[in-house]
């Protein structure tokens, strides 16, 4: 008998197929293995799986944690696992969307050991509404209008343009950035440009490489 009924949602085809072939070689049954939400409405409606694991960034259309939240409505006590390579949840969802109760949260650099993410579905399966793991560490505390900044900051945003789209002057998103610049603990010397220092840093946080111009 199978530990657990699992759906894998993953938008990145190697890390799919792989992740599905280590749980299925580790007793659980693999109900479905997708990229989009649809694709996983769709499992969920013809296996019910106990768990699903999903990253957060699926690219254009809804995010992990909107499907997550949707296959809730379908079953409550569906257990939830989010694995991706964002530190804060916020750093990829500008709605700031809260996290469905008992999410346990990872990052794919926290799986160094597949044992861990095997322990993690048992939990999820037996106590899915338990436990909520908090992403957000003593090192990084910006607030959410400090992420929306950083997050425009590494679109390539101009001052300018940022104090239009929030409303507010330049001076504040400059003082803004400052604080950001200091919550981050970047370094401040003459030869570093602040805001290549913060692009970078939105990039390092988000666990991805910033994209070529």
């Amino acid at each position: 008998m199978a530990l657990a009924k699992v759906l894998v949602i993953e938008d990145d085809h190697f890390i799919r197929s792989t992740l599905s072939t280590l749980l299925s070689h580790k007793a659980f049954e693999v109900v479905g293995s997708v990229a989009t939400a649809q694709e996983a409405l769709l499992v969920q409606q013809k296996h019910n799986p106990h768990v699903v694991i999903s990253d957060l960034d699926l690219g254009p259309g809804p995010n992990g944690i909107d499907i997550v939240t949707s296959m809730r409505r379908y079953n409550p006590t569906l257990g939830v696992i989010l694995l991706t390579s964002f530190t804060d949840p916020r750093l990829a969802d500008s709605k700031n969307s809260p996290l469905p109760k008992g999410t346990l949260y990872f990052t794919k650099s926290q799986i160094h050991d597949i044992s861990i993410l095997f322990t993690a579905i048992i939990q999820a399966k037996h106590l899915p509404l338990n436990h909520t793991r908090k992403p957000i560490t003593s090192e990084f505390l910006l607030t959410e209008a400090q992420i929306d900044i950083l997050r425009l900051v590494s679109e390539g945003l101009t001052t300018a343009s940022i104090a239009d789209s929030r409303g507010v002057s330049e001076k504040s998103i400059e003082a803004a950035l400052k604080r950001i610049h200091t919550v981050l603990e970047l370094p401040r010397e003459k030869s570093l440009n602040p805001r290549v220092q913060l692009t970078r840093a939105f990039f390092e946080l988000s666990g991805k490489s910033p994209r070529n111009n």
